[in-house]
């Protein structure tokens, strides 16, 4: 019996111990393996990322290095080539040109640039020269308050001053926009150096001395938009300007010019205003028909002795046409083109026949007309019921009845020739 017991006790000891041994050895799956196993993945895809972006990056700094290498052997290769002496370049400032140290320093206030002397001899030698010295003599003596570097325009700031040239060294305000020195006393020519100055806009050197022909060189000026040259003693023929594409106006009365009235220009349609009375112009060119904008047209007071040109006719754009003291001859038949003409001047000249009286009607705007001593046949000039205009002034052969008093010009008329005596009054 007890052998018996013992023999259940074993069996129930073995039965016990093998439902034991059985959960220890076997680990059914669960959520927690899961979530490790998921969490090894993510972090072996993050790892792969950051070594690919490493690697990118990696190369993207090699090709920059390699890129930084041949910019650095290209400076290299181009200083080596600054420091070849069989070249023209200038590595020293002692080997640079004076005149261009010059215009260098011509930017800097006078006040502060006697500072850098020190820098080298050249430019201790640059600030003595003669050159910078009338350049800053000329500023100092048309805007004695201006500082160089800040320099746009250059006018006329002194109530008077005594009689000097424009020196050379006007040629170094390159940045200049406007040259305004009217009635400045100028004397001597106008130096060729101005084509330098290819940002200035408006010129006007009007009432002074100047003398000689205009330089050439006027036509470098290509930014030029009003030239002011009147009442000097300048001469010679008046240049081509082909390369003034803006130029508008052009005033040149009372100078000693010859040849033919200047027609051209880079583009004549853009010019609006010529004054060219009281010179020795000879010939009015057929190209005047260029100036097809022209609004201003001053020609009176020179020797062209032909006939007016047809080509005048075909200025429809002009409101002011003077043309006195000419010996101009021919018909005034065709004026009836000139619908917007408010003045005109044709006195003192040679033309002659009939009136065109019909032509000078339609002429709406049409408010002064001088046409003293020329050689109109006779006969009443025009019925002042069907004009418009306000002032008249013909000879005294035409019978003038029909007009106010107020409404003739008793202005006194300079006459040429043998035509009549001067300071005729109508």
């Amino acid at each position: 019996m007890k052998r018996r017991r013992t023999g259940q006790n074993s069996d129930s000891n073995r039965q016990g111990t093998t439902p034991g041994t059985v959960s220890a050895l076997c680990v059914p799956p669960g959520e927690a393996n899961t979530a490790a196993l998921s969490g090894i993945l993510s972090t072996l895809e993050k790892t792969q990322a950051t070594i690919e972006k490493m690697q990118a990056h990696m190369s993207a700094m090699q090709k920059e290095a390699a890129d930084i290498k041949e910019t650095q052997l290209s400076i290299i290769n181009q200083v080596l080539g600054l420091q070849n002496h069989h070249k023209k370049f200038h590595t020293r400032l002692h080997d640079i040109p004076l005149e261009i140290i010059v215009q260098i320093f011509a930017w800097i206030p006078v006040r502060n640039v006697l500072r850098y002397r020190r820098l080298s001899k050249t430019i201790n030698q640059c600030l003595l020269t003669r050159e910078f010295a009338l350049l800053n003599s000329l500023i100092r003596l048309f805007m004695p308050n201006a500082i160089p570097a800040q320099l746009k325009t250059v006018r006329n700031e002194c109530e008077s001053i005594e009689a000097k040239g424009l020196p050379e060294s006007i040629t170094c305000l390159t940045a200049v926009t406007g040259i305004y020195l009217n009635s400045c006393k100028l004397i001597g020519s106008i130096p060729n150096g101005v084509g330098a100055l290819q940002s200035l806009t408006y010129l006007d050197l009007g009432n002074n001395c100047l003398t000689g022909p205009l330089p050439g060189a006027i036509n470098l000026m290509v930014a030029l938009i009003s030239l002011d040259l009147r009442n000097n003693q300048l001469s010679g023929e008046f240049p081509a300007l082909p390369d003034l594409y803006f130029l508008r106006i052009l005033n040149i009365d009372g100078n000693r010019f010859t040849g033919p009235i200047p027609t051209v220009l880079g583009d004549p349609g853009n010019l609006k205003y010529l004054a060219a009375s009281c010179n020795l112009f000879s010939i009015i060119p057929a190209t005047i028909s260029k100036l097809e904008n022209l609004g201003i047209l001053s020609i009176s007071d020179n020797s062209f002795a032909c006939e007016i040109p047809p080509e005048i006719w075909t200025l429809t754009e002009l409101c002011h046409l003077e043309m006195s003291n000419c010996e101009l001859s021919g018909s005034l038949a065709g004026v009836g083109s000139l619908q917007q003409l408010v003045h005109l001047d044709a006195s003192n000249n040679r033309f002659s026949g009939e009136l065109p009286n019909r032509e000078i009607y339609g002429l709406l705007d049409l408010k002064e007309l001088h046409l003293i001593g020329n050689q109109f046949s006779g006969g009443e000039l025009l019925y002042s019921a069907k004009s418009n205009l306000q002032l008249l002034c013909v000879d005294p052969g035409f019978r003038l009845e029909t007009w106010p008093e107020d409404c003739l010009c008793h202005d006194q008329h300079e006459t040429v020739g043998d035509s009549q005596e001067s300071d005729t009054e109508t």
